[in-house]
């Protein structure tokens, strides 16, 4: 199955949700149209969701805004937080009322959301970082059992997982040792909100490959989110690439 497959979405409530992302980025929109051949930039105005509209902004060029009120195949692409999203709708139209300077557009039946997710990560700030909370059960190597009640802070985060650091001298085993899947996971996202999952540990490496008994880095993977938890997964991550872009503003 291609990649425009596995990430077509066609639920209504998730393409809501999709859009939203857009408008709150402010994410430029690419608009082609005549096979290609002519293009614009433009922005997202508003979301109808009752009427299950969208509004977007005219070109600058006038020609083009004639010219795309005849199109009959027109595609609108954009990327939102390293998300690859596009979707092609027949035609577009201007209000009958209000405001002149604006294309009105049906919701697309399908979106394409390619999550490029293991190449885009956003390092997460050393204050207010996000966290993970958990009971760990773990056996030491005479038999022993241990449960223990944790709380990591994520060094980053993507759309499918995160990683922590833990250091195994504070512990009499080397807990995450022969684990695999750790249940009923409260995920703290600051000003975005929580989530349970699930985290399937993925990857164990030392922080410094001078010191491979020392601080370790664990890499995990979040199970089954749902689509309205991704979106707050993405908000966050939106919401973090902002604040390190206001800081060289």
């Amino acid at each position: 199955m291609s990649d425009k497959e596995n990430y077509t979405l066609k639920d209504p409530a998730e393409i809501t949700r999709k859009f939203n992302l857009i408008l709150k980025q402010d994410s430029l929109i690419t608009v082609s149209f005549n096979k290609g051949r002519s293009f614009f930039l433009s922005t997202l105005l508003d979301i109808d969701t009752k009427k299950r509209k969208i509004s977007l902004d005219f070109a600058s060029d006038e020609q083009l805004n004639k010219q795309i009120l005849k199109a009959n195949q027109i595609t609108f692409e954009t990327n939102v937080g390293g998300v690859s999203v596009s979707f092609t709708l027949p035609k577009v139209s201007t209000p009958v009322f209000g405001r002149s300077k604006t294309f009105i557009l049906d919701f697309p039946e399908e979106l394409v959301w390619l999550e490029r997710r293991s190449f885009y990560r956003v390092k997460t700030p050393l204050q207010n970082t996000p966290n993970c909370s958990f009971i760990l059960n773990s056996t030491d190597e005479a038999g022993n059992d241990f449960s223990y009640n944790l709380k990591v802070d994520f060094l980053d985060l993507s759309l499918t997982g995160a990683s922590f650091t833990y250091n195994p001298a504070e512990y009499q085993s080397k807990i995450y040792d022969n684990i695999k899947d750790i249940p009923n996971c409260t995920v703290n996202l600051p000003n975005i909100g929580r989530f349970s999952t699930t985290i399937e540990i993925r990857n164990q490496r030392p922080q410094k490959v001078s010191e491979p008994d020392k601080i370790q880095i664990i890499g995990v993977k979040f199970h089954k989110l749902s689509g309205a938890i991704e979106s707050q997964v993405q908000r966050y991550m939106l919401l973090i690439e902002r604040e390190k872009r206001s800081k060289f503003q």
